[in-house]
């Protein structure tokens, strides 16, 4: 009886091995597929505050490129504490959704 239980505590001990090699490996290449992954693209512009009017800056911050006839100071007060610090927008899809969500 003792051989048996020798046996299946062997089988035991190479299973939980066989899955920690096994967890190993698909962590080991999780973080390889994440070191590969390009960064994510830096936003197209930024929308500001601009002597209390909207206005549109390249992503560098150089602009302004467009003035807008919404008074930022009208705008609830999270949006224009956001404009304050420059909100990115990734392309002009975004720019016309963000416009509109301002009210343009």
């Amino acid at each position: 009886m003792g051989h048996r239980q020798d046996r299946g505590r062997n089988l035991c001990c190479s299973l939980i091995a066989a899955l920690a090699l096994l967890c190993i490996v698909a962590a080991a290449v999780w973080f390889a597929l994440e070191a590969r992954r390009p960064p994510e693209e830096p936003a197209g512009y930024l929308l500001m505050d601009n002597g209390g009017r909207l206005a549109l800056y390249a992503a560098d911050g150089t602009g302004p490129l467009a003035e807008y006839d919404i008074y930022t100071r009208l705008l609830p007060e999270q949006d224009f504490l956001a404009l304050q610090q420059g909100v990115a927008v990734a392309d002009e899809a975004e720019l016309q959704k963000r416009l509109e969500d301002y009210g343009w």
